[in-house]
C-alpha cells in the first residue's frame, strides 16, 4: 500500500539520522542557519552573502535532503557548528586584531544577512520555531530573530506615524490658508504703514528746513541771547524729532501687534469652525 511505503520511507530516514536528531524541512531555514552557512562554505565553496534569495533557498533544499538522509558530518547533528563571519562572507575584516572579531561585529553581520534573506523570502516560507537541539545555539537564534522582527516592525510603524502627522499638518495649513487668505495681505498692510511713516518723516524734515527767526530781532541784538535762543531752538528741534521717531516706532509696533492678533484671532476662529464641523 502507498501509505505503508511512505511510513517505511520515514522510518528508514529516521534510522539513518543519529539518535535524538529529527528531520528538518525548508521552514527550518533560520533554525539551521549556522549549520547551513558552514555546509555552504565547506561543501559547496559558497558564501551565504553572495547568494540571491532564490539561490539560498535552492541550496537550503539540498542541505535539508542531505540532513534527512544522514549524509552530513556528525558535527552538524551534534550542534557543534556555530556561525562565524568567515563562513557567511568572503570579506576580510580589517579590525585592530585580525585574529579576533568582537561579538558586536558578528551580530551586526548576522543581522545584515538576516535582513537581506527575510526580505526575499515569502511569508509562507518564514521559519516555524520548534524545540532546540541539545548543545545548539537554536534557542538564542530564535530569540534574536523575534527581537529583530519586533524592532523592524516598530521602526516601520513609527515612520508611518511621522509621515501621517506631517501630511495632516500640511493639509491643515492648506485649509487655514484657503480660509483666511495668503500671508501677503499682512505684508501689504505693513508696507502701507511704512510708506505713511516715510511721508510723515519727509514733511518733518521739510519743516526743519524753514528759516529760523532772526536772533537779533528775537533777542534785541544781544549776541549772547541770540546764541542761547539758537541753542534752545536746536534742542527743541532735536527733542521733537526724537519724540516723533519714538512715536513712529511705537505706532509701527502697535500696528504689527494688532496685525498678529488679528491673524491669531482668524486662525482660532478657523480652528473652532473646523472643530465644530468635525465634532459637532
Amino acid at each position: 500500500m502507498p501509505s505503508d511505503r511512505r511510513g517505511r520511507s520515514r522510518s528508514n530516514s529516521s534510522e539513518r539520522l543519529p539518535r535524538g536528531v529529527e528531520e528538518i524541512s525548508e521552514k527550518d531555514f533560520f533554525l539551521k542557519n549556522d549549520e547551513f552557512q558552514r555546509w555552504l562554505k565547506e561543501e559547496k565553496d559558497k558564501y551565504f552573502t553572495e547568494l540571491s534569495g532564490d539561490k539560498a533557498r535552492s541550496y537550503f533544499r539540498k542541505f535539508v535532503k542531505s540532513w534527512n538522509k544522514g549524509r552530513l558530518s556528525s558535527k552538524y547533528y551534534q550542534g557543534a557548528v556555530q556561525e562565524t563571519a568567515s563562513s557567511s562572507t568572503s570579506y576580510k575584516w580589517a579590525f585592530a586584531s585580525s585574529d579576533r572579531v568582537s561579538e558586536k561585529e558578528i551580530r551586526g553581520a548576522r543581522d545584515a544577512v538576516r535582513d537581506a534573506t527575510s526580505r526575499s523570502m515569502p511569508s509562507s516560507d518564514r521559519p516555524v520555531q520548534g524545540p532546540s537541539l541539545p548543545g545548539s545555539s537554536a534557542a538564542a537564534q530564535s530569540a534574536s530573530d523575534k527581537q529583530w522582527e519586533r524592532e523592524t516592525l516598530e521602526e516601520k510603524q513609527e515612520r508611518e506615524r511621522r509621515a501621517s502627522r506631517k501630511r495632516a499638518r500640511m493639509d491643515e495649513e492648506d485649509r487655514i490658508e484657503d480660509a483666511i487668505g495668503p500671508r501677503e495681505v499682512g505684508r501689504e498692510r505693513l508696507q502701507e504703514n511704512k510708506r505713511a511713516r516715510r511721508e510723515n518723516d519727509r514733511s518733518f524734515r521739510e519743516k526743519d528746513n524753514e528759516p529760523d527767526i532772526d536772533a537779533d530781532s528775537l533777542m534785541g541784538g544781544d549776541s549772547f541771547q541770540a546764541r542761547l535762543a539758537q541753542r534752545d531752538a536746536a534742542k527743541k528741534r532735536f527733542e521733537e524729532k526724537r519724540n516723533h521717531d519714538r512715536e513712529s516706532r511705537e505706532q509701527a509696533n502697535r500696528e504689527r501687534v494688532d496685525a498678529l492678533k488679528q491673524k491669531d484671532k482668524a486662525t482660532m476662529e478657523m480652528f473652532k469652525a473646523l472643530a465644530k464641523e468635525r465634532f459637532g
